[in-house]
């Protein structure tokens, strides 16, 4: 609507010229004047209602919205704390399980089926449940770095010597220090990496099934005999282990990119935390620095 007054206000005021070029009567000159004076006036009122709404966004935004973002961060930071913990107990102890596997009982048959159709399922699951984190988590930070830049009035025609908004030049609210950062910092977690570790591993386990889903099928048409049947079990058994070693390693490749994934991702958290301190102080002795947002 506003847009809509202020090109009838532009019309009218190159009429109002135009009529002084062409030396109307003063009649019609008041009149074009007084409409003039009246878009004008509602001009004002709509710029002050704008204004006054970017003063209670920017409110919002640095006493409400931010706050509780450090909030977010701060907790996220702990979380990866606690993971990257776990996921390097984990890496361990799996990377140590492979070679004491002498002193264990190894499983068998039916039994061996389940435990990989359920390590299968887990996994699945897991690298599904990755993958939707990263993506929901990137469009969040992503769709708010948006909100926050469509707030600045940007110059409808870049000239090549005018270098794009940055944050930390012209000392933004601390906000869009973090926002940037945060963005940057997503894009760069070797989220690829585990990605790619997961279907190795998946492809492995499912090679890996099958051959002895294949075996067995064999083995149980051709021997009747249990004691042969029995025999051949533990020939199979030294026979996969080949391939148990294959599975070892991608597992152990899987819980490796995951430690270090927990590890680039507590180390970002940390560096937002450092670094949005640092923009805060200097916004602070700067002093609030009015930009022009959209009317």
């Amino acid at each position: 609507a506003s847009e809509s007054i202020r090109k009838v206000y532009d019309q009218k005021c190159d009429q109002l010229r135009n009529q002084f070029a062409k030396d109307c009567s003063s009649q019609v000159i008041d009149k074009t004047r007084a409409v003039v004076k009246d878009l004008h006036s509602r001009i004002r009122v709509a710029i002050h209602a704008v204004e006054s709404i970017s003063k209670r966004i920017e409110k919002m935004r640095d006493e409400e919205l931010h706050p509780q973002l450090l909030e977010l961060t701060q907790g996220l930071t702990r979380m990866w704390k606690a993971m990257l913990e776990c996921h390097h107990a984990q890496y361990i102890t799996i990377s140590l399980a492979y070679h004491s596997k002498s002193s264990t009982v190894t499983s068998q048959g039916d039994s061996r089926r389940l435990i990989m159709a359920q390590l299968l399922d887990e996994i699945e699951c897991f690298g599904l449940s990755f993958a939707n984190w990263i993506n929901s988590h990137t469009s969040y930070v992503e769709a708010l770095n948006g909100w926050l830049h469509n707030c600045i009035m940007q110059p409808r025609e870049r000239s090549k010597s005018r270098r794009p908004f940055s944050p930390r030049r012209v000392v933004a609210p601390p906000i869009f220090v973090l926002f940037r950062d945060w963005a940057a910092g997503i894009q760069a977690l070797p989220s690829n990496e585990l990605t790619d570790a997961i279907r190795t591993f998946l492809s492995d386990l499912r090679h890996l099934m099958a051959q002895q889903a294949d075996a067995q099928k064999n083995q149980r048409t051709a021997d009747a005999n249990n004691g042969e049947s029995e025999n051949k079990d533990d020939e199979n058994s030294e026979e996969s282990s080949p391939n148990l070693s294959c599975i070892h390693s991608s597992l152990t490749k899987v819980l490796d990119r995951l430690t270090k994934f927990s590890e680039e991702s507590l180390k970002m958290y940390e560096d937002i935390r450092q670094k949005s301190e640092a923009a805060r102080i200097a916004y602070l002795n700067c002093g609030p620095i009015r930009y022009q947002t959209e009317k």
